[in-house]
């Protein structure tokens, strides 16, 4: 039987003068980054060209440090010519990829990964909050008979619920929903894993059958990839 692995790092948080270095750390064929490279675009693209070396596929959902001090339109086009100049690494936002029977589904999710601003940019953040969970919901609903898609992995920048906060939830987020609302449409139980970043301690706990992971690095050292399993 096929085990598709991923190797799962987020959160380097690169300056511009920063190096990371991932040579003889790969341990997959493919991985999974959880946004906040960085917002410098130069760094995002020679980190992710690096990465690119070690990997067949690398999967890449931008995070809100991606986002920062720009408009989320803007941003998101110019993500995507950075993924697009290589061939095998792939923006998250809107697009779903299949790899060997488990599909890969990601959004940033705006749920307490930025500090609170003015109304008028909290409302922002509140229409694309809304808009991943959607999102999530309507392609999580179109999955569940997709013939070629055994198991769904989830891939958000955010923590999911506030239970995976563990007793550490921002004060900010207390009327905001959270993204893992968007299971409801899991009706075939297909999601296995859920990815996620935005959080500074290592997470690897199974709740109501779905393995969340968060492997962030925050200028931990050593700081190795989190890999996981996939059974079809």
């Amino acid at each position: 039987m096929i085990k598709p692995s991923f190797d799962i790092i987020s959160d380097l948080h690169l300056g511009p003068d920063e190096i990371f270095d991932w040579d003889d750390k790969a341990t997959s064929l493919y991985c999974i980054v959880a946004g906040n490279i960085s917002n410098d675009m130069l760094v995002l693209h020679q980190t992710l060209l690096h990465l690119s070396k070690f990997y067949q596929g690398v999967f890449f959902m931008a995070g809100a440090l991606e986002y920062q001090y720009e408009d989320a339109a803007t941003r998101t086009a110019d993500i995507f010519k950075i993924c697009s100049r290589m061939r095998n690494v792939v923006s998250l936002h809107n697009h779903v990829v299949i790899v060997d029977g488990v599909a890969i589904l990601g959004a940033n999710g705006w749920y307490g990964n930025t500090p609170i601003e003015d109304m008028i940019t909290e409302l922002k953040k509140e229409v694309l909050r809304y808009d991943d969970i959607t999102y999530l919901g309507t392609t999580l609903e179109k999955l569940q008979l997709h013939m070629d898609v055994c198991k769904i992995i989830m891939v958000t920048n955010s923590v999911p619920s506030p239970d995976l906060f563990f007793g550490e939830e921002p004060t900010d987020i207390y009327s905001q929903i959270p993204i893992a609302a968007a299971l409801m449409y899991d009706t075939e139980n297909k999601v296995s894993h859920w990815v996620f970043g935005s959080y500074g301690k290592v997470v690897d706990t199974t709740y109501e059958g779905i393995n969340y992971i968060n492997n962030s690095y925050y200028k931990r050292e050593p700081y190795w990839a989190k890999r996981i399993e996939i059974t079809r």
